[in-house]
């Protein structure tokens, strides 16, 4: 037994330290640029203004996530270590996935003004929420974590740190040189903040986590649907469905509500499987 015991703490060095040279990428993927950018004195100002606009939205999450984590038990490590991959993993591989799949399409989708309506569509719902989840469970398996409230928490901080860095790179690039405000976008990405990659993560990662447990496989039908409904949902939202010249968005309430509808299911299901073991 201690032999095996181990074994499985050098697996999992091994897989720390893989875990860290992905982040390491991810770290100069993310921030390098913008650190290399020439700006103007105003143009730093400003981003610190727009960056301070989506921490207002931001910090608030961040403590949500620890509160549910101390009520579930879940140690402070599991959402950090979680989180700085989201943040520095998922996102840049999710860039190299989608690019990868965009290159598949373009075989397929000739008619370019299709091609730019759908790619959205059809590359962020598959290799963003295969990556998120993926780093989720990444950092479970590195801290030895295999309980359901973990898996949630993992989720929450991975889909959160994927969102964090996402709209820095939206805000600072419409900052730096974009059409918009820079603010404007800000308030933008927190709009369609309250159901985006957090949620889309947790709901994903509980999921395929049912889907594969054996001592859940009673709730495997719902972890079909945690992870078939979010890549819909997600699909949707990238979609030209989504678009509309009216302020009263249908889609848009019909998606955020579906979501969070999903997620107190998944919550209610893990505060009862928490009581009982």
């Amino acid at each position: 037994i201690e032999k095996e015991q181990t074994v499985m703490n050098k697996t999992r060095r091994i897989a720390l330290y893989i875990y860290l040279v992905l982040a390491g990428i991810g770290l100069q993927f993310e921030l390098g640029d913008m650190a290399d950018k020439d700006i103007t004195l105003e143009a730093g100002r400003d981003l610190i203004l727009n960056l301070a606009v989506l921490a207002a939205f931001f910090l608030p999450i961040y403590f949500l996530i620890k509160k549910l984590a101390k009520k579930l038990s879940v140690e402070t490590i599991v959402l950090g270590t979680a989180l700085f991959g989201g943040a520095f993993i998922a996102g840049w591989l999710s860039f190299a996935g989608n690019s990868l799949i965009d290159i598949i399409n373009s075989n397929f989708i000739k008619d370019p003004a299709v091609f730019n309506d759908w790619t959205n569509a059809l590359t962020a719902p598959f290799a963003e929420e295969f990556f998120k989840a993926l780093t989720a469970f990444a950092a479970l398996y590195i801290l030895g974590k295999k309980d359901l409230q973990s898996v949630l928490i993992a989720g929450l901080s991975s889909g959160f740190g994927f969102q964090v860095i996402e709209d820095i790179g939206y805000v600072s690039r419409q900052t730096f040189g974009g059409e918009n405000s820079g603010a404007l976008e800000a308030i933008g990405r927190i709009a369609g903040g309250f159901a985006s990659h957090t949620l889309y993560t947790a709901v994903v990662t509980v999921g395929v986590y049912l889907l594969f447990s054996k001592v859940y496989k009673k709730y495997r039908r719902f972890g079909l649907w945690c992870v078939v409904s979010t890549v819909v949902n997600h699909f949707i939202w990238n979609s030209p469905f989504y678009e509309t010249e009216h302020r009263i968005n249908l889609v848009v309430g019909a998606l955020f509500a579906f979501l969070a509808a999903t997620f107190v299911e998944v919550y209610r299901l893990v505060i009862k499987e928490s009581n009982l073991s």
